[in-house]
């Protein structure tokens, strides 16, 4: 959209008084309005200021957070050519903290509206955006793609809870030495070249989770220990296999892949985890609290 927009002054001002901060009529259309509050209601960002009387003209688009809610509601109760006076109100996290929890009088002027050229969606369209024969193929695709990604979401939060009750109830302190090496790994600091303070500013921001992160990978390799469930060379050879027979590749020239890339510790530590998260859930009652 193409829009202007006027400040006419703060809300309460302009609701008890009928002017505006600088004492212009708020219904006049030279009430006065300020570069910096203009930039900032309809984009969110910070502006310059600057003491021009006219309307700021914008273009955005609606729905992408461009623009305040406020301000976006407000623009979507317009017809193109119409304005209106509109109270818009910043929020908590508002870029200028002077604005923040206050609310401005508004006037906004619709000057133009375009709407996205949105395909049909069809058969033509799906055989466009993949190997699919049909709409309703696509369709498919979509609706297991989303089964899918919800299953590994759930299995996933599964997981965390498990080995969160696990070292709630077998508590054990983590080497210091553990825990900044994660840090530093996380922070991509592989040949161990930041300074102490440096090391101190982030063990304040991730100490916690580096932390809990840190026992549960101790708490993985305890149980893959004591249960014998670390992946075994079966285990590793049966998911290449898998890989390779999805990817239609040798499962040889995987293995060679996965072993030039540093990957295949990777793969062994993952095969170890399916082993000891399935033995948890195995010895688990499980209830689903949606």
């Amino acid at each position: 959209v193409t829009v202007r927009i006027q400040r006419l002054g703060d809300a309460d001002e302009v609701d008890a008084h009928g002017v505006d901060a600088h004492g212009a009529d708020a219904e006049s259309p030279g009430a006065a309005g300020t570069e910096e509050t203009g930039a900032q209601t309809a984009e969110g960002t910070e502006g310059a200021t600057g003491g021009d009387d006219e309307p700021r003209r914008y273009e955005f688009k609606l729905g992408d957070g461009e623009a305040l809610p406020d301000v976006e509601a407000a623009i979507q109760s317009l017809d193109v050519g119409e304005s209106g006076e509109f109270t818009v109100s910043f929020p908590q996290d508002f870029p200028n903290e002077e604005r923040r929890g206050k609310s401005d009088r508004l006037r906004i002027f619709l000057d133009a509206r375009q709407a996205r050229d949105l395909p049909e969606l069809d058969d033509e369209f799906a055989a466009k955006v993949g190997d699919f024969s049909s709409l309703e193929e696509l369709k498919e695709r979509i609706r297991e793609d989303l089964q899918k990604e919800a299953e590994q979401e759930m299995e996933s939060a599964v997981r965390g809870r498990l080995l969160d009750q696990v070292v709630a109830a077998n508590p054990f302190p983590v080497p210091r030495s553990m825990v900044d090496q994660y840090i530093r790994s996380a922070a991509g600091d592989e040949k161990n070249e930041l300074g102490e303070e440096e090391m101190v500013q982030l063990r304040e921001q991730f100490g916690p989770r580096a932390e809990s992160a840190v026992q549960r990978f101790i708490v993985i390799d305890r149980i893959a220990r004591a249960r014998e469930l670390e992946a075994t060379e079966d285990d590793l050879d049966e998911r290449i296999e898998e890989m390779a027979e999805r990817s239609g590749s040798n499962p040889g020239e995987i293995y060679a892949r996965l072993q030039k890339s540093g990957q295949l510790d990777r793969l062994q530590r993952e095969i170890t985890e399916r082993k000891v998260f399935d033995f948890l859930k195995s010895e688990s009652t499980i209830t689903d609290e949606s």
